[in-house]
């Protein structure tokens, strides 16, 4: 029987190991080079920061000029005109020198002085305005301080105007403010493609006060709010530091945002660049410097497997595949020269072809010196069967010169068991593997050849056969067939007609019953003894039965006989042996010194 190889673990090809080392070999280049590329960025994004924060700075110049001109012009104004009206209480001094300021600072189109108790006792118009009107100018009655706020469509001027508020100090009290209108049309506005001037670089430059509220935009305010951010609120922009930052704005696109103040603590600007400029860029390409290590860990390991891989793996798969061919078909494959193979590819492959040569020639060798003991062996059974003949012919010319019937009988039974066994010899140098014998064609000619003397003193018997090839080794296949001979004969012997049957009947089976096991059971229609011709009974008694019993301790089975009712059963359940070669035989030829 054969053992059933275990389970290998199959190992870890080479391109895998090269991987997995050159993976571990990167890894510490690969975190240097991290931590290189996210200092880099960290500089980068912050120089990118500064730079835009100065453009804008820079782009946002001229509203800075403008409302710092307000605010010193109203300065200017409360300095002076503020204190007549106070001590004179004159208003219409007071409009006279306001429209006097205006005609002579054209970049105005209206001024006003609001007094701390909440009036407007004169303007540039020449006439007190009455503060209900203007909600802001109460806002700012309530929380003084300098300001400045969008008015689209001025009341007096009928246009949008900044207005700019600063107050104005007399005996280091507060008399109130000094607003001057700042037309909106007079601010930068962007360069379009057709103005015949270099494009600005920004989409646009916003300004807003101290609560976030609007007061320019270069592209115009109609345009402006899908460009602003989603989700921030500008009046957190007031009072921080500078800064830029990338968002999503509210049409759904990413822009870059840069805010400085132009009037610390009232006036910011607020740049909108595009994520496309070259300064812009440095905030936004943090995703592939992040991935530089990966990508350069990743070509590193596809440039050794495409090495590795043409270099030794695909000749190696090719001698791998040279090997298995020549494991099912035992022909050594041609043997061409490719440079392209490493030296030490080529020696191994060399080396396998001169193995290849030489298991071919041990195996013809061995097959001849095979077919050679196996002839002889066959020719020692043909032998041996041609004398177990000779002696059974010379023993059938003793039988028939014999006078006395037991002398027959006994040269009968001798006879039978010699028949056997050149049944058995005769089966053995007819097989092709002398280790094994087909038990059931033998025990079926051995029968067929035992059941020629089937009329025993004019009795006629009936044998019947159930008989499965079973694979046996010769020296169980001897003691079977003796064994089944020997019972046979007996059955056929003893065997006579059960009651109400005119025929004796004689059972051979012989089968197998799984787990090594076979069972041969001979058995017969049960005679009395007073049935039985003492013609029969001249052999030694037991003779037969310890001949039974001697072949059923060889086979080293299960001896079980005895009368079941009317019939007369022989069973022996015993269990297939593999071949096992004679240790004493020799191994080897002896070394025989040369004469």
């Amino acid at each position: 029987m054969n053992d059933k190889a275990g389970l290998r673990l199959r190992p870890m090809g080479l391109a895998a190991r090269m991987i997995l080392f050159l993976t571990l070999a990167l890894v510490p280049i690969g975190v240097v080079a991290y931590f290189q590329t996210a200092k880099l960025q960290q500089e980068t994004r912050l120089r990118s920061q500064l730079s835009l924060v100065a453009l804008t700075e820079a782009a946002a110049l001229g509203e800075r000029e403008t409302i710092l001109r307000a605010q010193g012009g109203a300065q200017a104004l409360g300095a002076t005109v503020g204190q007549e009206l106070v001590v004179r209480a004159d208003p219409e001094i007071c409009s006279a020198r306001l429209a006097s300021y205006l005609a002579a600072s054209p970049g105005y189109s209206f001024a006003t002085f609001v007094t701390a108790d909440g009036r407007m006792p004169c303007s540039s118009a020449g006439s007190e305005l009455d503060i209900a009107n203007f909600p802001r100018v109460q806002s700012l009655v309530e929380h003084p301080g300098a300001a400045a706020w969008l008015n689209p469509n001025g009341p007096l001027s009928h246009r949008s105007v900044i207005v700019v508020a600063e107050p104005f100090f007399l005996g280091g009290e507060l008399a109130g403010h000094v607003l001057l209108s700042v037309p909106s049309a007079l601010l930068p506005r962007t360069q379009g493609p057709g103005d015949g001037q270099k494009a600005a670089p920004f989409q646009d430059i916003v300004t807003i006060n101290e609560h976030g509220e609007i007061l320019s935009s270069r592209g115009g305010l109609d345009s402006v709010d899908g460009m602003l951010p989603a989700d921030l609120d500008l009046a957190s922009l007031v009072g921080a530091r500078s800064q830029s930052f990338a968002a999503r704005s509210k049409d759904g696109e990413t822009r870059v945002y840069a805010a400085a103040p132009l009037v610390p603590g009232m006036v910011h600007a607020l740049g909108i660049w595009s994520h496309d400029n070259v300064e812009a860029q440095g905030l936004t390409v943090s995703g592939v410097a992040k991935a530089l290590p990966l990508l350069m860990w990743a070509a590193s390991v596809i440039v050794a497997f495409l090495a590795v891989n043409r270099l030794v793996i695909r000749h190696i798969k090719r001698l791998s595949r040279r090997m298995r061919s020549f494991a099912r078909t035992r022909r050594i494959p041609d043997h061409h020269t490719d440079l392209a193979v490493p030296a030490e590819v080529a020696e191994m492959e060399n080396d396998f072809l001169d193995m290849a040569d030489a298991i071919l020639r041990d195996e013809a060798q061995q097959e001849n010196a095979l077919r050679e003991k196996t002839i002889l062996l066959k020719e020692v059974h043909h032998r041996v069967k041609n004398n177990l003949q000779l002696i059974s012919s010379i023993m059938n010319m003793q039988i028939r010169q014999a006078s006395e019937a037991e002398t027959r009988l006994v040269l009968h039974r001798l006879q039978d068991r010699i028949r056997s066994l050149a049944t058995i010899h005769r089966n053995l140098y007819q097989t092709e593997d002398l280790g094994h014998v087909n038990s059931g064609v033998l025990l079926e000619e051995l029968v067929a050849q035992m059941t020629q003397m089937t009329e025993v003193n004019d009795r006629p018997v009936r044998v019947r056969t159930e008989l499965a090839h079973v694979e046996a080794v010769p020296d169980q296949a001897v003691p079977l067939s003796l064994l089944t001979a020997e019972a046979l004969t007996n059955a056929m012997k003893y065997a006579s007609p059960a009651a109400g049957q005119n025929q004796a009947d004689v059972s051979v089976r012989f089968e197998h019953e799984g787990d090594g096991r076979a069972v041969l059971e001979i058995s017969n229609s049960d005679a009395t003894p007073e049935t039985v011709d003492p013609a029969i009974r001249i052999e030694p008694k037991g003779l037969g039965s310890r001949l039974i019993q001697a072949f059923a301790t060889q086979l080293g089975g299960d001896l079980i006989q005895g009368r079941e009712g009317d019939r007369y059963r022989v069973q022996v359940a015993f269990s297939l042996k593999d071949f096992e070669p004679d240790e004493t035989l020799p191994t080897k030829v002896p070394d025989v010194p040369d004469f």
